[in-house]
């Protein structure tokens, strides 16, 4: 950090040291950051309809300077708080700029909400890493140099919290940016979104409701079996929200692989052919055959630990 403050751009302006936090990962941040002396930040929902919810909304923070050099300043400790917690956390997003508070705010306040041709809006939660990762695989390159235009550097967490450094050539200087629609997505970009957010909807879910059976798994390891669900499902050509669900749902509580046993297959089969549902289908098989797949899988797992040590 103090390396990076210590740049300048190709004309000498300044670089500043500005921080994005999304505060559900913070217990009572917002309260923290009004007591800190001249500490510079602003909510990103003001203006929004969600302004009433402080304690959970998103942050923009300005650091001084001088904020690394003294270990006892309010602002240091602060800084060295969120920086530690960002280790296991995805709610910190790291941004390098030459511009001033109030234009990267208003820069950053653009994205808060979008837009589709048909004028129906959405808030995007762009200030949470996995968000953030997402959008920036769904805006198209126009939109992508828009929004990185003010910052030098960006750094976040990806979803194994290896950190991603996004780094801009040619930062636009402030107040030269023309103007664009910033919060505008075609209707295959949304779908997209949705499309790319989906397993992290069902992680979550399968939290609320499988606590037991996805205890052992961390959220990325969730998240990449419920991605490999996915696919499985789609190679057999299954596309109704009732039947993915069912089809995932079994493959995290049986086996990953469940679905190469020839009664499944026998089964799935029968489903893709219309003559019965996915899920009518797999309640169709009996216990017997379910635990039969559990301790094939289960030998597996030893087997592979075996081989491992």
């Amino acid at each position: 950090l103090k390396a990076s403050l210590a740049r300048t751009d190709e004309v000498g302006r300044a670089m500043r040291l500005y921080v994005l936090v999304d505060t559900r990962g913070y217990q009572e941040l917002d309260v923290r950051l009004a007591a800190v002396h001249r500490l510079r930040y602003a909510s990103l929902w003001t203006d929004t309809g969600l302004e009433a919810y402080t304690d959970i909304a998103p942050y923009l923070i300005a650091f001084d300077r001088d904020t690394l050099d003294d270990e006892n300043a309010e602002q240091h400790r602060l800084l060295r708080q969120l920086w530690l917690d960002a280790v296991d956390l995805h709610a910190v997003t790291w941004m390098w700029s030459t511009w001033s508070f109030d234009a990267l705010d208003a820069h950053l306040r653009q994205y808060v909400q979008y837009r589709l041709p048909n004028g129906r809006a959405y808030y995007l939660f762009f200030f949470d890493n996995h968000v953030f990762d997402r959008i920036r695989r769904v805006w198209s390159d126009a939109q992508t140099r828009q929004f990185v235009a003010p910052f030098n550097e960006i750094r976040y967490r990806d979803r194994q919290l290896d950190e991603v450094v996004w780094r801009n050539d040619a930062p636009a200087v402030e107040g030269a940016m023309p103007a664009a629609d910033a919060a505008g997505l075609s209707e295959q970009q949304h779908a997209k979104l949705i499309e790319l957010g989906y397993p992290d909807k069902l992680v979550l879910k399968f939290r609320e409701t499988m606590a037991a059976v996805v205890d052992h798994l961390s959220d990325a390891e969730l998240h990449d079996l419920v991605v490999e669900q996915l696919d499985r499902a789609a190679a057999h050509g299954i596309v109704d929200e009732v039947g993915l669900l069912s089809y995932v749902v079994t493959g995290v509580q049986v086996a990953p692989r469940f679905d190469e046993h020839p009664i499944v297959k026998s089964c799935l089969e029968a489903a893709s052919r219309g003559e019965t549902s996915v899920d009518a289908a797999l309640a169709s098989i009996d216990d017997a055959t379910w635990d039969a797949i559990r301790d094939a899988h289960e030998r597996e797992l030893l087997e592979a630990r075996e081989d491992a040590a």
